[in-house]
């Protein structure tokens, strides 16, 4: 029975921002083992979830990236609930505990996995795309904001919240974008995409990510290699 509570709630999670998924898999895996094998199984096969809850039991850890996103989440949705949807100043600090916790477990807790080709990224890399990640973040937490002051209750504490913030991380984003340029040698075109990435929602994540994929947050000899595999196919 607990395991298919935990289904059900894992389930809620993957549509539902800040309520994790995972792990509510993982026990439904641990309850199942006990109970049913056949169930058990079911979880372990579940595509997207299935493969997280066996990395776990391996002790292998979560990706880079899913860590990141959790714990992204947690912080937005967190902020959000304490400091837009309630007024009670203890009920704020219980929900900001609970987040912070949540964060620190995912952080020091959980082991992360080993990915070589990230690990590979220069110092200027890795901070390009945290700063990327927090732009992005800080974007869905205006967006939400927005939200509640437009068509939800009209309260602008998430806009008064995220506004000042996600201007803050603009300003750090363009500072670190030019200092990537510079030290990752950018063309011009890569440039503009880094900078015209910060006015949509969500796109500097986009951004990122193509950066990585084709050996720009690399350095020179990274992007050389991306090139050359490019037109000269293994």
């Amino acid at each position: 029975m607990l395991g298919w509570v935990s289904v059900g709630i894992g389930t809620i999670g993957i549509v539902v921002p800040g309520l994790p998924t995972t792990v509510f898999f993982v026990v439904a895996a641990a309850c199942f083992s006990r109970s049913s094998p056949r169930f058990e199984q079911w979880v372990l096969d579940r595509p997207g979830v299935g493969p997280l809850v066996r990395d776990y039991r391996a002790g292998l850890g979560m990706p880079r990236q899913a860590k990141v996103a959790a714990i992204v989440s947690i912080a937005v949705v967190c902020s959000l609930s304490a400091f837009v949807a309630v007024q009670t100043w203890w009920v704020r600090v219980v929900i900001l505990a609970v987040g912070a916790v949540g964060m620190a477990w995912i952080r020091w807790r959980v082991p992360t996995r080993a990915d070589t080709a990230r690990g590979q990224l220069p110092a200027i890399g890795r901070w390009f795309r945290a700063v990327a990640f927090a732009e992005a973040a800080t974007w869905m937490g205006l967006l939400v904001g927005m939200g509640v002051k437009y068509a939800g209750s009209g309260s602008e504490a998430g806009v008064r919240l995220f506004g000042p913030i996600h201007g803050v991380v603009v300003l750090v984003y363009v500072a670190i974008t030019l200092v990537a340029a510079r030290s990752l040698r950018w063309r011009g075109r890569t440039v503009a995409l880094a900078l015209l990435a910060s006015v949509p929602p969500l796109a500097t994540i986009v951004f990122e990510s193509w950066a990585e994929r084709t050996g720009r947050l690399g350095g020179p000899s990274a992007r050389l290699g991306a090139d050359r595999r490019a037109v000269h196919p293994p």
